[in-house]
């Protein structure tokens, strides 16, 4: 008989994956444009070295990588920590902060993995709802994990699904308040105006930063995400990591890219110019859309109703076009929309003043 927080848990539910190349895919806030060259180049070195691809292990810890990436963002050597996707490291840090039974707190709504983390690893967790403009309530989260002893605050920062990042001032006096471990998921942070990495394990002591390499360096499919902590913290989650966590051709992927740092700049740039004109297309046709510093916009439909977002979106997928739609109670009158490519968008809004009109 399976455990009854395995059975009685639900799993996380991705954006819809439809294996057509006709889609226009808006849903699942991947980077619509090709990762850098210098990732090509080095998968064909790879594929080249037939001495040790694929028949080699490869490095256990990922050495060269977690170097470059602490030599690139300036981060202190051995704080580092990388893994198959930010998911794994997020993971690692359920099983390794927490003992089961222990509660965390975390704003609601933010990323769905969490509670599913915390079903798995027999975590209990307290959430508090962000407040009426959709930003995190930080002050109830102290009040909060004063009052049911929670030693780990977890929130993605810029969060999803909002797109809201909180301002530095308030996220400083947050971390420096909490009793115990703030974990900042910092996936869509190369498209926000500041990151906390620098601080975590530094500055901050009790800051633990995940980012992954699926978002801003356009690597979703090789799964490399990573965690930057003190040190010491950095070595104790080591022992815990499956070894050859990361394959061969995903090192090499993730080295290239972290490397090309005029590449991933461009590239933020880019997607956040669209954004910002996202924004302003739908604010146009009705739509109420929050402030994003992500590569997303949740935006609440004109009607302000959740069946007319659950049209639009159903209609939007006729036409191969797919975006999110959360029945969350407090985003069900809302549509996450991921920022595509210019021509992306073009089509997207075009069949969006179709279905608005029709």
């Amino acid at each position: 008989m399976l455990p009854e927080r395995v059975r009685s848990m639900h799993g996380y539910v991705p954006g819809l994956q439809k294996n057509d190349s006709e889609i226009i895919k808006l849903n699942s806030n991947e980077n619509p444009y090709p990762p850098s060259p210098a990732v090509f180049e080095a998968l064909q070195a790879l594929a080249d070295d037939t001495r040790s691809f694929p028949q080699k292990y490869p490095a256990p810890t990922s050495r060269a990588l977690r170097a470059s990436i602490e030599d690139v963002l300036k981060l202190q050597p051995g704080s580092v920590l990388a893994g198959n996707g930010s998911d794994e490291v997020l993971a690692l840090l359920f099983r390794g902060l927490m003992d089961p039974g222990q509660s965390f707190v975390m704003p609601d709504p933010t990323y769905s993995l969490y509670p599913i983390l915390a079903r798995a690893t027999g975590l209990e967790y307290e959430t508090v709802p962000v407040k009426e403009d959709f930003r995190i309530d930080l002050d109830g989260i102290l009040r909060v994990a004063e009052s049911a002893n929670c030693k780990v605050a977890i929130m993605a920062m810029p969060n999803a699904p909002t797109g809201i990042a909180e301002d530095r001032e308030s996220l400083t006096r947050f971390i420096e308040g909490f009793p115990g471990w703030v974990v900042l998921d910092e996936a869509y942070s190369p498209f926000s105006d500041f990151s906390f990495m620098q601080k975590a394990g530094t500055e901050f002591p009790n800051l633990i930063c995940t980012c992954t390499f699926s978002k801003a360096w356009s690597l979703a499919g090789m799964r490399v995400g990573w965690m930057v902590a003190h040190p010491d913290l950095i070595a104790q989650i080591d022992k815990i990591r499956d070894s050859y966590n990361l394959n061969m051709a995903a090192q090499s992927c993730a080295l290239a890219a972290i490397r090309d740092t005029n590449w991933q700049n461009e590239n933020a740039t880019k997607i956040k110019q669209s954004r910002e004109k996202l924004i302003q297309d739908l604010n146009s046709r009705g739509f109420q859309c929050i402030p994003s510093a992500a590569n997303f916009v949740l935006a609440r439909v004109p009607e302000g109703s959740a069946e007319q977002a659950r049209h639009i979106y159903e209609e939007l997928e006729k036409r191969r076009i797919l975006i999110r739609y959360f029945a969350h109670d407090r985003i069900k009158e809302y549509l996450r929309i991921s920022v595509g490519t210019p021509d992306q968008m073009e089509r997207m809004l075009q069949a969006l003043d179709q279905i608005l009109t029709g």
